[in-house]
Parts: structure tokens; C-alpha cells; sequence
């Protein structure tokens, strides 16, 4: 007949230690990656949006506006069908889609794009008064880099890379 042998309690106290001593070095890494991956996504999902509102607007030869939830970017947003410009929604302006608020992340906004983004059937963006609109936001959270989404004259959009104490101070 054998014997099985197990742990003793200090073998297992030991390699509970150990154990705990290399968690608590992976744990402020693992803490970065999940906020570089709520900024990444946070700028994927409003870049993306921003893209949906111009090309809708000229695949379907209707205006369209991207409008900040409460005027916050950060607290979501909606697109929707936009015929007089005012980037509020009434009841008979059709909803397109509405992003939820984003975790952990703050959206920085000039005084053009404040409270909404508005794109004709020619797939420029214009102002309430009819002017063209160039504007950014910057997308900051607690990640070391953030982003800057760029609109220009046109309506195109690119994007820079900056550090977060660069694009959101304070």
C-alpha cells in the first residue's frame, strides 16, 4: 500500500507568499492596460461616429449631426437626422444610433464642437450659422498618452497622439 504525502502548512504558506509577491508586481501593469484599452476604445467609438455621421449624411443626401449627451462628450452621444441645423433632436428627426457614456474618460472639446458636430449631403461640416466648422477633441483618461480627434474646414478627420498632460491639463 502507498502513502500519498500532501502539503505541509508551510510549504503551502510559502508558495501563498511567493504567489503574492508576484501578483502585487503584475497588478499596476494589468491597471495601465485596462486604462491605454478605455482610451483606445473611448476614441475608436467617438472617431467612428464622428466617420458614420459624414458618410451617412452623403450616402444618403440627408444632414446629419452627432450631438454630445448634455453637452459632454464623455457622458455619450447621439446621431440622428438633422434637417435645421440646431444639433438637438426633435420628435420628428429620425434616431440613427446612441453611444453610451464612456468610463473613466474625459472629453475636451473647443467651442465649435462643444455641443455638436453637423455634416450636409456634401460631407463637410458646417456651423448652426451656416459657416464652415473646423474643431477638435481631445480624449484623455488615466493613461499616460491621449488622443485629439481633428476636424477640418472640409469635414475630414484625422487624429494626433499626445501626451494626456499635453491635451487635458489640469
Amino acid at each position: 500500500m502507498s502513502k500519498t504525502r500532501g502539503f505541509s502548512l508551510v510549504e503551502m504558506l510559502i508558495v501563498l507568499s511567493i504567489l503574492t509577491i508576484a501578483l502585487s508586481f503584475a497588478a499596476p501593469s494589468f491597471g495601465d492596460f485596462i486604462a491605454k484599452q478605455r482610451i483606445q476604445t473611448a476614441f475608436d467609438n467617438l472617431n467612428g461616429a464622428i466617420h458614420q455621421a459624414r458618410s451617412t449624411a452623403a450616402l444618403t443626401g440627408r444632414s446629419v449631426s452627432l450631438a454630445a449627451t448634455s453637452g459632454d462628450w464623455a457622458k455619450g452621444w447621439s446621431l440622428f437626422y438633422d434637417a435645421n441645423n440646431d444639433g438637438i433632436r426633435q420628435e420628428h428627426e429620425e434616431l440613427i444610433s446612441v453611444h453610451e457614456a464612456l468610463q473613466d474618460i474625459q472629453v475636451l472639446a473647443d467651442s465649435t464642437t462643444r455641443r455638436y458636430i453637423h455634416y450636409v449631403p456634401a460631407g463637410y461640416s458646417i456651423q448652426k450659422s451656416g459657416a464652415f466648422h473646423a474643431g477638435n477633441l481631445a480624449i484623455c483618461g488615466k493613461s499616460a498618452r491621449g488622443y485629439k480627434i481633428v476636424i477640418n474646414r472640409a469635414g475630414r478627420i484625422r487624429h494626433e497622439t499626445a501626451a494626456t498632460s499635453e491635451l487635458c491639463p489640469g
